[in-house]
């Protein structure tokens, strides 16, 4: 499409979109989007951004347009639905078009965004909340009536050009139109589902080929595991003479020349100048076994991968003539999308802390590492609770939760507690520990210093004997 063309197009488009709102975004192929418009009606604007079709359209009512679910919708599709068309204005210095959207948030607040429909050389659509300088004098004077003229390449996909002047080209089908949209409805409803099926249809060959020359890759090594099978005993035949004849070998020699067991055939075997005699023999042996296991196996695998590109040869012949239903099968065969990982639970997060209840019902959580008593005591653990620790011995943080009750813990839960202290730390097999209590809030933590460690203040001291409750 030329400049004056898609300048002439665009007027004649631009008065019936101004004021739509985009209530949906329609994919119904590669390089094509479609957006539904709500003005007094249905309405389809649409863009095909290829360079064998390269145009602007706008359809009344359904139009036939159907989305299809495996192609994928460009990244901005979702911030074009609500969306209101403000303007439609054609590119300044190209042919395409800028379609300024206007969208207001719940709040209240609008944000103003400009598609570019480029439909020159490199065909494309970009989405920018970046104001765009469109060409705003007044399109060109009318000229001939439009015309579609469209031919087909060397490997059988249409082309099309849209013009309004007259040119000497070659061409297999010339139409006249009144309008320049009613041409590019026509390209877009007759010619372009014959375009998409020919991409469609090389994107299942381009993956058939491929898997095909990957098969037929791994056919080659599968047969080269079966020759070397046939090897396996002159592998052995090797490993037992060099045993026998392992008098005449030195060490660090890479090749030595034998006679055979008729005591005339000779013939040179390569060794590895690392390896004595006997592990150069151990070293044939091994690749007499390898060979065997994989002589065993590889026939059936080799059926399999014959059997396989049987059935990917098959596909590639049937892809010429498929209709759009056969690429339809052809493409949920070959290009499936790609299934998402299974959604593995969260590991379970691990238990940081011990848990014990004492008389009168008390909760004691006592930490596992340096960091749980840090987290324990400097996080977890209120102002009002007990904080117990054994006294200059490595040990555990314990904390005794009193969980904004008003009532105190007896002397009992206390003694308690502190055995449990006594416990978890390193004195846990001593008779008698001293164990060091207060309210957290007269704990605290050094600065800089290392996880566990705390600075206590109005501390108080039991004797206990360690032990955990009983229940």
């Amino acid at each position: 499409m030329d400049l004056p063309t898609a300048r002439r197009l665009i007027a004649e488009i631009a008065p019936r979109v101004a004021g739509a709102k985009v209530t949906d975004v329609i994919v119904p192929g590669a390089d094509c989007i479609v957006l539904e418009l709500a003005a007094g009606g249905r309405l389809l604007l649409g863009a095909v951004t290829t360079k064998a079709l390269p145009i602007l359209f706008l359809l009344d009512g359904p139009g036939g347009v159907q989305d299809r679910s495996k192609a994928e919708p460009p990244p901005f599709a979702s911030q074009l639905r609500g969306s209101t068309i403000e303007s439609l204005t054609p590119l300044e210095d190209r042919p395409g078009a800028v379609a300024h959207l206007q969208w207001t948030s719940q709040v209240g607040r609008t944000i103003d965004r400009w598609l570019r429909i480029d439909l020159g050389r490199s065909p494309s659509l970009a989405l920018s909340e970046t104001p765009r300088d469109p060409d705003t004098s007044e399109p060109p004077p009318a000229a001939p009536a439009p015309t579609v003229v469209s031919w087909h390449d060397e490997h059988g996909r249409v082309h099309a050009r849209l013009s309004s002047e007259n040119r000497d080209e070659p061409a297999e089908s010339t139409r006249g139109f009144d309008t320049l949209n009613a041409a590019a409805c026509f390209m877009f409803t007759e010619l372009w589902p014959e375009l998409d099926l020919a991409h469609r249809r090389e994107a299942v060959e381009r993956v058939i080929e491929r898997r095909l020359k990957r098969t037929r890759r791994a056919m080659g090594k599968v047969q080269a595991e079966i020759d070397d099978s046939e090897d396996s005993e002159r592998y052995r035949h090797m490993g037992q003479l060099l045993l026998m004849r392992q008098a005449e070998i030195r060490r660090g020699e890479s090749s030595v020349t034998l006679t055979d067991y008729d005591g005339s055939t000779r013939f040179t075997v390569d060794l590895d100048p690392k390896l004595g005699p006997q592990e150069n023999a151990e070293s044939f042996f091994r690749r007499a076994r390898k060979a065997e296991r994989r002589g065993n196996r590889a026939p059936a695998r080799l059926g399999e991968l014959e059997e396989k590109a049987a059935a990917l040869s098959d596909a590639a012949s049937s892809l010429a003539g498929a209709s759009a239903d056969g690429i339809a099968a052809l493409e949920q065969r070959f290009l499936r999308p790609a299934q998402k990982a299974p959604d593995r639970k969260a590991p379970k997060e691990r238990v940081r802390f011990r848990t014990y209840t004492v008389s009168g019902g008390w909760e004691v959580l006592v930490g596992k590492s340096n960091h749980d008593n840090d987290l324990l005591t400097h996080k977890m653990a209120r102002p009002g609770d007990l904080w117990f620790h054994a006294r200059q011995v490595a040990g555990s943080h314990v904390v005794l939760r009193k969980s904004g009750k008003k009532a105190e813990p007896d002397r009992q839960a206390i003694l308690e507690t502190a055995a449990i202290a006594a416990f978890h730390s390193k004195a846990g097999k001593s008779s008698k520990v001293s164990v060091c209590y207060t309210e957290k809030r007269h704990v605290r933590k050094a600065r800089g210093g290392k996880p566990g460690e705390a600075i206590v203040a109005r501390e108080k001291v039991v004797m206990v004997r360690p032990k955990l409750p009983e229940s």
